[in-house]
């Protein structure tokens, strides 16, 4: 497609950012360089005006300061022209249009209320609070931020909404187990089992989950398995309350054979 300067009329740009790059405007990608998706990426996820000299030092970190200068005046003039700019710049500082819409503000607000959910003092329960913002939004709960950019200040921020989203799916699994969908709450914590293959907390939904639905040979074969995984790769044991609870389902002696 070629783009001219009269696109993107009526509905404002749209940058995602979770699962990879992509800017769009009237439901068609808009193509940019990669100087300019790494500078629209830092200064969405800084959530603040920057400074040219700082901008330019965390882009091109290993070049001189005249030189990182130049590459920064280069990805502004290289950004698409559409009806409106995508980076409000000054003299001095740098901050993206307001007039663009992001994923991460949705997707951090999708895995807030995802955990407050689960959350005893929300009192909510799996009726009185449904799930379809969540499930209408799933990349917010299966993609990872920008996973093929290696920027410190992504690595950064792409753990941070990691550890939200296996928090989230967590939270999720126990919701919808609460509520006796089970087959909802076993995707939600394999998902997390997934994303994080030692994390126990994951693994300890997944257990509840089979013994809430009767698989309890299910619940062996995981814990079994939990257990097996932690010692080969940590030396380590499950947690003494993860194993009070699967004795306390199944039997002290069925679990030490």
């Amino acid at each position: 497609m070629e783009w001219s300067d009269e696109s993107c009329p009526h509905d404002p740009p749209h940058l995602t950012l979770m699962g990879s790059f992509d800017l769009r405007c009237e439901g068609k990608s808009v193509p940019i360089s990669p100087a300019g998706q790494r500078l629209l990426s830092l200064l969405v996820l800084s959530r603040r005006t920057l400074t040219r000299e700082y901008t330019a030092e965390k882009l091109w970190p290993d070049a001189t300061g005249i030189r990182a200068a130049g590459c920064l005046r280069s990805a502004l003039w290289r950004l698409p022209k559409l009806n409106r700019p995508l980076v409000i710049a000054t003299p001095s500082t740098l901050q993206v249009s307001q007039d663009i819409e992001t994923d991460l503000v949705s997707t951090e607000d999708i895995l807030y209320r995802a955990i407050s959910w689960s959350q005893p003092s929300g009192r909510h329960s799996p009726q009185e609070m449904p799930l379809p913002d969540v499930e209408l939004a799933d990349q917010a709960l299966s993609s990872d931020l920008l996973p093929e950019a290696w920027d410190e200040w992504v690595i950064v921020e792409r753990e941070r909404l990691h550890q939200m989203r296996l928090h989230a799916l967590e939270s999720l699994a126990c919701i919808h187990r609460s509520a006796g969908h089970f087959g909802q709450a076993l995707d939600a914590a394999l998902r997390a089992v997934a994303g994080e293959p030692l994390r126990e907390s994951a693994h300890r939904q997944v257990i509840e989950t089979y013994l809430a639905e009767g698989n309890t040979g299910e619940a062996i074969r995981h814990f079994d398995e939990l257990r097996h995984l932690l010692h080969a790769e940590l030396g380590l044991e499950p947690s003494p309350p993860l194993c009070r609870r699967v004795e306390s389902a199944v039997g002290a002696i069925r679990i030490r054979q």
